[in-house]
């Protein structure tokens, strides 16, 4: 169908006289024309003009060509979210309602529709209201007021601080951060009796206040209903445990993720900026399709990254638009290989590696031959490891992109195998090996026993790399990155693209105990200073961990932070899809530490079907040094579970299913068909073979 506009339409002045991204609309109800969009409508009193005919601005000569975007529509309210996965609970979980504190912030059940928690007359004398979530979209406020009367909304992320000699608060909105952001609606009423609702049309606010400025009639919070907005998704993945702090960093990684679903993944969505911003993507793109199927929507930013890849294979580190620079920063330019990748590990799709793959190709050869003139020990950089806590300082940058670096390349060398290229695969074999190589001999400082300034970033991202450190002194990278940690009070002093690889080191090195403490702390700098400070309660990530001391660069909304939401699943839950396989392997607490995750539930909707997890440790459901784990796997697939030893040294004495003993050190396997039972003879893990259905396994140690 052709839908053409010609001299036969006419047109006149709207109701919207203005309306932008940052600085929101003004709307002047009085131009309304009631139904006007609808068959039939006829305004014959009203002056309507004729079209002036203008050349398409898409022509061969200017190089401009339609093409379609096949993504998910921006929606709102509950058109924006559906579910795959039950957030209220499941009887199947061993959490029940009763061992999860109150999480400050909204719920996903609220249907994308929220309104007011508190309102208050500021000291300017402003109504203002508390959401008590930050989110973004808009609100749907009812006036009643005389015709012409103009009243004014103001958005803003937070609340000017209390004065600190007098710790008197004057409550009112503070829009510092907002920059040159206005983030303001004007409303001017058509004055009807009956009372009217005004809504923005075409701007969105990031926000958690709002201020109505010279209301025609006082407003209570049943006036006010705010509508969450975002590109659309469904929830496939939910994650709850027993210990409130990970429970309130998860809720605030999946409302900051979809805060930053607009279209594009951005940065951030209150301030002038809201831009695609590629390194905040490459890092969280694992938590974002833990959390949600955003399939189309990567791969129509893939298109858009690949749209503006030049002929060099370099690509800018901001995507659409103007304003990114060539070439991006190593670990920003990242996101094509990444996004790549991980789109293929979640959804199984050897296609989404065929298509992209030159293109990949083409941006490592990019970063080959930039480090041809410089080596790794000047390799370049923009922004290095970027915004570790204060007053902690970045580490080597060289070594921070020499990382990004390696980790492409070792990527497409994934590729190249799974897509049998085999030349290709034998040219970056060997490159990689002389690349690692050669990033332990520039950064490796062989008198002081560490890499680099020895700061945490640069043992984390080395022991990230496979076969960098060499196995001879693996162990104290380790011990002295742990050593550093607890030094610093069990903080890091990362920032964002090692922190993403901080957790599942830890994890994966015998220092889980610790992992699980950090993820815990409420001190700064921590996840969890952001809602337990004196200051604010955050429920969605902030940009700096000391955002309340900053000034207009301090989002309260910022994802960057986020990729710690991928080791919730793929190390606490320990759910990970393989092509034809699911591995279920939970990272357990030592016993003497249980108490900072007792009990654990994760939902995870796959290609295959529902995968669900649930375990506890407490001894009213237990006895000590075991665990009850329950698990669903999908049809037509089987799973791994494995069962690591609680504490050092352990033994698995029993392994039972639904209260039938299965293995025993002296019985072996039970030789049942369905289930087929192993144990790990080096790490003394006990692996068991399963297939479609539900379990519950009880595994004791001693």
């Amino acid at each position: 169908m052709n839908v053409v506009s010609d001299r036969t339409w006419t047109g006149r002045e709207g109701s919207i006289k203005y309306d932008g991204v940052y600085n929101g609309e003004i709307y002047d109800s009085r131009s309304d024309r009631l139904n006007w969009t609808r068959p039939g409508f006829n305004d014959s009193r009203s002056a309507w003009i004729t079209p002036e005919s203008l050349d398409s601005p898409v022509n061969d000569s200017s190089m401009g060509i339609l093409i379609l975007q096949d993504m998910p529509p921006i929606r709102a309210g509950p058109d924006a979210l559906h579910f795959e996965v039950v957030i209220n609970g499941s009887q199947q979980s061993y959490l029940k309602r009763e061992d999860i504190d109150k999480i400050q912030g909204a719920s996903f059940t609220d249907d994308g529709i929220l309104k007011p928690v508190n309102s208050w007359i500021s000291d300017s004398g402003v109504r203002t209201f508390d959401l008590g979530q930050n989110i973004v979209g808009w609100c749907r406020i009812r006036f009643q007021g005389s015709r012409g009367f103009r009243t004014s909304i103001r958005y803003a992320e937070i609340l000017v601080q209390p004065v600190v000699s007098t710790n008197v608060a004057t409550h009112n909105l503070n829009i510092e951060n907002l920059r040159n952001a206005t983030a303001s609606d004007i409303y001017v009423l058509r004055g009807d009796p009956l009372g009217e609702v005004y809504e923005p049309t075409f701007t969105v606010h990031g926000f958690r206040y709002l201020s109505v400025f010279s209301s025609p009639s006082a407003l209570t919070t049943d006036d006010v209903q705010c509508l969450v907005v975002h590109s659309e998704t469904t929830l496939k993945g939910h994650f709850s445990t027993s210990n409130p702090i990970i429970n309130q960093i998860q809720h605030n990684i999946q409302w900051g993720q979809l805060s930053n679903l607009m279209s594009i993944p951005t940065d951030c969505p209150q301030r002038d900026e809201r831009r695609g911003w590629l390194g905040d993507t490459a890092l969280t793109v694992d938590e974002a399709l833990y959390n949600f199927d955003l399939i189309k929507f990567y791969l129509n930013f893939l298109n858009l990254i690949v749209d503006m890849q030049l002929d060099s294979g370099e690509i800018p580190d901001i995507v659409p638009g103007t304003g990114g620079i060539y070439p991006a920063d190593a670990n920003w330019g990242s996101a094509l290989p990444t996004l790549t990748w991980q789109l293929y590990r979640h959804y199984n799709d050897v296609k989404i590696l065929e298509n992209y793959y030159d293109s990949v190709r083409a941006y490592v050869e990019s970063l080959r031959r930039s480090y041809q003139l410089t080596g790794l020990v000047n390799f370049p950089w923009r922004y290095g490891d970027w915004l570790p806590a204060s007053p902690n300082p970045r580490t080597n940058e060289h070594l921070t992109t020499s990382y990004a670096f390696l980790h492409d390349l070792y990527l497409l060398l994934n590729m190249s195998q799974v897509l049998e290229q085999r030349n290709d695969t034998d040219t970056y074999s060997q490159l990689y090996q002389q690349l690692a190589e050669e990033f332990h001999q520039v950064f490796y400082n062989q008198t002081t026993k560490f890499y680099a300034d020895g700061m945490q970033a640069a043992q984390i991202l080395a022991l990230a790399l496979p076969g960098v450190v060499p196995s001879t002194i693996r162990d104290s990278i380790v011990d002295y990155l742990v050593r550093n940690i607890t030094e610093n009070g069990n903080h890091a002093t990362t920032g964002i693209v090692s922190t993403a690889q901080l957790y599942p080191i830890l994890s994966d090195h015998g220092h889980h105990d610790l992992a699980l403490e950090m993820i815990s702390s409420t001190t700064y700098p921590s996840y969890g200073y952001m809602f337990t400070n004196p200051y604010e309660n955050a429920t969605t990530l902030w940009e700096w961990l000391n955002a309340p001391f900053l000034g207009p660069m301090s989002s309260r909304n910022h994802i960057m932070y986020g990729s710690v939401g991928a080791w919730f699943y793929s190390h606490l839950a320990g759910i990970n899809l393989r092509t034809n396989e699911i591995i279920i392997q939970p990272k357990m607490a030592s016993e003497s530490k249980k108490h900072l995750l007792t009990k654990l539930d994760c939902q995870l909707s796959t290609l295959y079907g529902l995968v669900h997890v649930s375990y506890t440790r407490d001894e009213h459901d237990t006895v000590a040094n075991s665990i009850l784990l329950r698990v669903t796997v999908p049809v037509n697939v089987r799973a791994q579970v494995i069962f690591e030893p609680l504490f050092t040294n352990a033994q698995c004495i029993e392994l039972l299913e639904n209260d039938a003993l299965i293995w025993s050190p002296d019985l072996g396997n039970n030789k049942n068909r369905q289930i087929l039972v192993q144990q790990d003879s080096i790490t003394d893990a006990m692996i068991v073979h399963i297939g479609s259905g539900q379990y519950q396994f009880q595994a004791r140690w001693k």
